[in-house]
């Protein structure tokens, strides 16, 4: 989608306008409607940040130490351009910015207005000061407006488990990076052994979400380089991936050999109908007698019948 700017919002070719947040230069092409959520009512960047407190103290550990640890797993370097979904106040943004040594482009997208603006205010002209190209936007994670493979990474921190589509949040970031481009995705969701445990039913108890699972099953199947960890002692999923490019490199005519014979391809979607089990023995006895695979001996009774 090319857009044009102008003083009250972008403009597509399509025709559609987006407006800018007011008083912002920050287009708003989708908003949770205030009070949906936590993240959408009047400080809410405030309530967040009493939360993370609490997270910290709780797990024992301190916003550096996790933040780094887990941006590090994008081998961001400088000149790059990063989407980072779920964005938030943008407590994200500078520990970014630092990998990039103040030189690239980040897009940081919230659904929430309240709090993608409060990250705005907090971060952006730091951001700039520094040199990073820093654009916010106001949209769904779910249908992000971008073009296909624009970005070199995307990020997310601590969001994905409440997206409309958790499937459709993972393939829109798969989508819009490039080949061989990385993606790292962390939210709650406790450990499988911890879930049944005394400390996981208490702190499922506490927040429905630790009960959340990793979302291993939605990648993309072209995923590649797959890591499924845990942050803060196995309560918070933490899932890595490239960008894969077309299918995967999987030979499926390779022949087998042995009495069974045939191929992935064959055995797959070579299937016939039924037949007496009898039938079915006295066949396969027939091809060992002399030698041949099922799959060969088949195919050429089948060949004969069809020429008669």
């Amino acid at each position: 989608m090319q857009e044009t700017a102008d003083r009250t919002g972008l403009a597509c070719d399509k025709g559609h306008v987006y407006p800018y947040a007011p008083g912002t230069q920050i287009p708003v092409f989708a908003d949770a409607p205030a009070g949906s959520s936590e993240y959408s009512i009047v400080d809410a960047a405030e309530i967040h940040d009493n939360a993370l407190r609490w997270l910290f103290a709780t797990f024992c550990t301190d916003e550096d130490t996790l933040r780094e640890n887990l941006i590090s797993r994008l081998g961001l370097v400088p000149g790059q351009s990063l989407l980072v979904t779920g964005a938030g106040a943008g407590n994200d943004l500078p520990y970014i910015a630092e990998k990039m040594e103040g030189r690239g482009t980040i897009h940081a997208q919230d659904i929430a207005s309240q709090m993608l603006l409060a990250g705005a205010s907090r971060h952006g002209d730091a951001l700039s000061a520094i040199g990073i190209d820093i654009r916010f936007s106001v949209c769904d994670a779910t249908q992000l407006p971008y073009a296909d493979r624009v970005f070199d990474a995307a990020y997310h921190y601590g969001g994905i488990n409440l997206f409309s589509s958790v499937g459709q949040g993972i393939a829109e970031m798969n989508r819009v990076v490039k080949p061989g481009g990385k993606i790292v995705i962390s939210d709650e969701g406790l450990a499988p052994w911890l879930l049944n445990s005394e400390i996981g039913k208490q702190l499922v108890a506490n927040n429905h979400l630790y009960a959340c699972q990793a979302p291993i099953a939605l990648l993309p199947e072209t995923a590649r380089d797959v890591k499924l960890s845990f942050e803060l002692h196995n309560c918070f999923y933490v899932i890595e991936f490239s960008v894969g490019d077309g299918p995967l490199p999987i030979n499926i005519d390779v022949p087998h050999v042995g009495r069974r014979g045939g191929s992935i391809r064959k055995r797959y979607a070579g299937r016939l109908e039924g037949i007496d089990p009898a039938l079915k023995e006295a066949v396969y006895a027939e091809a060992e007698r002399v030698g041949e695979s099922r799959v060969d001996f088949l195919e050429k009774a089948l060949r004969a019948a069809l020429r008669t």
